[in-house]
């Protein structure tokens, strides 16, 4: 899921997130502060696809604990851990070129995972700008190739972001920001082995492909509701 990045400051506060992505995955996120410097989060996400060789279909969902500390008037360092489950479907053809017919090839996965994840902000008046970077370790629970099991049951990915926040704490919609994020999510090097003498080493590169992601956010603040307009 996109790297959370909460602009919360303050015991009471809270924001509602909703997220769609270019490849059609949508997301949505709730964050609070029940105490100063102390955030609870809640996710999920989903992605439906009717293709039928070609195909990306997907469920999950997170929960998090975590802090967050302002450096000044406009810096702000904050951080989350969790965990999550998730079920997906990859299917797509793959081209033989010169040699062979095409053949299909589909993943079928069930998942935990486990997160952790840190960012840092900039923040004015009229927006947001900052970054933050996600690890999470996979544990998978069923992994399928074409319907035959995998061994390799475990992945570390990471997931770096850079993301702009745009409004003002003024006016009508002082409730109310729309963030762009931009990054890349794959597995870091150093953290598997390649086995070329393993048969499934093709499906395992498969498996570690990086991707890069863009996303748009719309971000509520319901405690600004109830404070009397600037």
């Amino acid at each position: 899921m996109l790297p959370a990045a909460p602009q919360l400051t303050d015991k009471g506060q809270a924001e509602v997130q909703g997220t769609t992505f270019l490849n059609g995955r949508w997301e949505g996120a709730a964050t609070y502060s029940p105490l100063k410097h102390v955030l609870v989060r809640a996710g999920g996400g989903f992605k439906n696809d009717s293709g039928d060789t070609t195909y990306f279909r997907g469920r999950q969902y997170e929960v998090g604990l975590g802090g967050y500390y302002p450096l000044g008037q406009h810096w702000l360092v904050s951080g989350l851990g969790g965990f999550g489950q998730a079920v997906s479907r990859r299917g797509y053809v793959q081209p033989q070129f010169f040699i062979g017919e095409p053949y299909n090839v589909d993943f079928n996965t069930r998942y935990n995972k486990y997160f952790g994840e840190l960012a840092l902000s900039y923040h004015n008046p009229w927006g947001t700008i900052g970054t933050a970077v996600r690890t999470s370790h996979v544990r998978f629970t069923s992994l399928l190739y074409n319907d035959q099991p995998l061994a390799r049951l475990r992945m570390t990915r990471l997931d770096p972001m850079l993301f702009m926040r745009f409004g003002t704490e003024q006016g009508v919609l002082h409730w109310l920001n729309v963030q762009i994020s931009g990054g890349i999510t794959g597995v870091p090097l150093g953290t598997y082995t390649v086995d070329n003498n393993d048969p499934h080493e093709f499906e395992y590169r498969r498996l570690r492909e990086a991707q890069v992601f863009t996303a748009l956010s719309l971000v509520f603040y319901p405690h600004r509701l109830a404070q009397p307009k600037p």
